[in-house]
């Protein structure tokens, strides 16, 4: 749990301006989805250097990507992409994803992720989310794709 709170960090301060969020007393900021029996997540390495993670909710279908992230200097090498895929893959599905409406960066990388692994079978949608204003949102499915049953 350690290195998902050492990596939360870094990414709640990356979204900061976006989301508004301020660190605490100690200095660091919440984290915004913690890791339970209906939120699982993924940690990626490097060699031994942990580089990102990826924390989905399991309570119910659609699964969804509550948070993603890969430090900067690991950017651009698809190892975003294969973590991605390796989760999609490890569960047989529906998808969804979101992007608060600023985060441009993120809306790409995700319409080129699950672009590439639906072969563009996929929706997106704008819509009003209670907590965070304008987000997109994809939909998606693993289960014509999953090796897993």
């Amino acid at each position: 749990m350690d290195i998902y709170f050492e990596l939360s960090d870094l990414y709640e301060e990356e979204f900061a301006p976006l989301t508004g969020a301020k660190r605490n007393g100690n200095g660091h900021y919440p984290v915004s989805t913690p890791i339970n029996k209906t939120h699982i997540g993924y940690i990626i390495f490097n060699a031994n250097e942990k580089i990102g993670f990826i924390v989905i909710n399991i309570e119910k279908e659609p699964y969804d990507i509550c948070e993603f992230f890969i430090l900067k200097k690991y950017r651009n090498q698809g190892l975003g992409q294969r973590l991605a895929f390796t989760v999609f893959d490890a569960h047989n599905v529906n998808w969804s994803v979101k992007q608060l409406y600023n985060a441009e960066q993120a809306r790409a990388f995700w319409i080129k992720v699950i672009s590439k692994y639906t072969e563009d079978n996929y929706t997106e949608q704008l819509y009003e989310d209670k907590k965070w204003g304008k987000v997109y949102i994809q939909l998606f499915s693993s289960k014509e794709k999953c090796p897993c049953e």
